[in-house]
Order: structure tokens, then C-alpha cells, then sequence
């Protein structure tokens, strides 16, 4: 995704349509958070800001009501649809045909996990929406990627530093920017970043780990076992592992999950996740169907909530405790 897209929508007008698409959620997830955040800071924000959740079942009325409501103090309005896919195709093609006999409506922004490129509104849309796709990035992209990150908070990063980062942390975007961000609270005043601050600061990835309790704990989520589960977090808390780190590997599980119930080409849906391989989606595969779609994103939902209560400084013990409790 064009980063600077980012910059533009938190000042520029908002397009008729945001439809926003692919695997990467963490960019979904930083584009939401642009939006939300981008209305809160108006007079009248909580009153221009709708949110809905697709479902099979949706009732297309209350969204077409807010995108003709006249927006509060002459402002901005956005109505948001998530999980867009999850809606049938003959509903989103009310949708869009409203939309486009309706060029006045309020703003839309439409986020899926993946497109299918033979629905038909596709088309209508596309006359008049701005298109974002959020995909994986891999090799020299994601080394561009943290190298600028680094220089947004005034620091650079050796060459040799960024191989041995992504030895260690992997290709987890999320999980990425945590690392980084622990690693610029290290160094300090320092502008540069070594190699010996990336061994001395980030934990090691599935690769070097294969056989840690992290993944045993990931492993008796995926298979619903709570007790196991639960076990496993007070021997690696107690081993001083990261709650942080715990929580990125719980949100990747999930991800596995999602993608093993919902993909018929595991090959390609592990190299549009930035897998190695289609092992781990294979490996959950038959776990995957002890999960609804509706549980896999209350799952997401109760990540995102974890990260934000260990980060306000909520016991890590007790927030994971409470989030595995949720997902088995």
C-alpha cells in the first residue's frame, strides 16, 4: 500500500468510495485507524461516524439511511462496512447501484479481507470508489519499508542489521512494528541501529524456535484445549517471555485459522500471508473447523482489545488469561 495515501486521508477530502482489500491487515487495520481517528478530531465526529459489520444477514437499510443523513455542523460523514466480504453478493449490488444513482451520499468505506473478482457490483464500483490494496511485503519492499520507518523517527538501520532483524522477528508486519518500536526505545539518543542492538533486543521467530512452549500454547488454542492452553502461558510467563510477543503469535494462529477454513489454495493464500511455506495452514487445517467466521473475528476483536490493555499497562498475565479463556 502507498503509504502516503495515509497522509491524504487525514486531511484531504474523503472519496465517494474507500474500498479496501487484501491480506495484510495490518495495513487495514492502520487505514481504520487514519479514518477513526480523522473524525474523532472533528466538532462533530461521534455524530458523522457509522460503523456496521458484514454479516450474511445484513440489513442494508440503516446503511443506507446514514449514507443519505445530512452530515452534523456541515461536515465530513463516513460510514464504514467491515468485513464486507461476509455480505452476499445480490445485497452489495443494492449497495453499489444505490450509490451510484445517489453521487450526493455520504462517504463509504468498504474493507475486505479478499475480493472475488466475479462479483458484478465490482464493476459499478470501480466507476467512482478509491481502491487500496494491502498486500504482504516481501524482500527488498519490506526492507525499504523499516529502513523509512526507522528514518521517521530519526534513526537508520545497517544493512547487515535489517538480514539478522528479519531473521529473528520474520515477516509479521504486526509484529514487525513492535520489535522496532522496541528497538528505537533502546538506542535512545544513538541515530543508528546495529546489528548488536537487533540480537540484544528482539526474541527469536518460529524458525529458530520450532520446538518452544510459544507454539505448543498457539497449538492447544488452535485445538481448543483451555487447560493445556492456560498451563503453557504460566510456564512461558514465568520463563519471562514477552506478553507482547505471546499476543502477535496468538493473532498469527488466527490468521492460519481464518485462512485454512476459508482458502482452497493453501499454497497461495501462505504466500500471500508472507509464509515460508503452506505447512502451518496444512498443520491447522482440521483444527480450523472447530471455528465459525463469526468466532475467528471475535477473535481478531479480543486481539486487538489484549493490545491495547497490555500496552495501558493492564497485567499481560491476566489480559491473555482473559483472551484464551474467550477464544477455546
Amino acid at each position: 500500500m502507498d503509504t502516503s495515501l495515509l497522509k491524504k486521508l487525514e486531511t484531504e477530502p474523503l472519496p465517494r468510495v474507500l474500498l479496501v482489500h487484501g491480506p495484510e491487515s495490518f495495513w487495514q487495520d492502520r487505514l481504520y485507524s487514519v479514518l477513526k481517528n480523522r473524525m474523532a478530531q472533528e466538532s462533530f465526529g461521534q455524530w458523522n461516524w457509522s460503523l456496521f459489520h458484514g454479516s450474511k444477514d445484513l440489513d442494508l437499510e440503516p446503511v443506507l439511511t446514514e449514507l443519505a443523513t445530512l452530515p452534523w455542523g456541515g461536515t465530513a460523514k463516513l460510514v464504514v462496512l467491515r468485513e464486507a466480504h461476509l455480505v452476499p453478493g445480490d445485497t452489495m449490488e443494492k449497495l453499489a447501484k444505490w450509490l451510484e444513482e445517489n453521487p450526493q451520499a455520504n462517504s463509504l468505506a468498504l474493507f475486505y479481507h479478499q475480493l472475488d473478482q466475479r462479483w458484478r457490483y465490482l464493476k459499478i464500483l470501480r466507476q467512482f470508489a478509491l481502491e487500496v490494496e494491502c498486500s504482504a511485503l516481501r524482500g527488498e519492499e519490506l526492507a525499504d519499508h523499516v529502513a523509512k520507518y526507522c528514518a521517521g523517527e530519526g534513526k537508520k538501520i545497517e544493512q547487515v542489521a535489517v538480514q539478522l532483524f528479519f531473521t529473528r522477528v520474520g515477516t509479521n508486519l504486526q509484529v514487525i512494528h513492535n520489535e522496532l518500536d522496541k528497538l528505537i526505545a533502546y538506542v535512545g539518543e544513538r541515530t543508528e541501529i546495529s546489528a548488536q542492538d537487533v540480537e540484544a533486543v528482539t526474541s527469536l521467530w518460529p524458525e529458530q524456535i520450532a520446538n518452544h512452549a510459544v507454539f505448543q500454547l498457539t497449538d492447544f488454542i488452535a485445538q481448543k484445549k483451555r487447560r493445556e492452553a492456560l498451563g503453557m502461558l504460566q510456564q512461558l510467563l514465568a520463563a519471562g517471555e514477552a506478553p507482547l510477543r505471546i499476543l502477535a503469535l496468538i493473532e498469527r494462529q488466527l490468521r492460519l485459522l481464518l485462512a485454512a477454513k476459508t482458502s482452497s489454495n493453501l499454497d497461495g493464500a501462505a504466500a500471500a500471508m508472507g509464509e515460508s511455506s503452506a505447512y502451518p495452514l496444512k498443520k491447522v487445517r482440521a483444527q480450523a473447523r472447530r471455528f465459525s467466521l463469526d468466532e475467528l473475528f471475535a477473535g481478531f476483536h479480543a486481539v486487538v482489545q489484549a493490545d491495547g490493555e497490555i500496552k495501558l499497562g493492564a497485567s499481560g498475565e491476566e489480559v491473555l488469561t482473559d483472551l484464551i479463556i474467550k477464544l477455546t
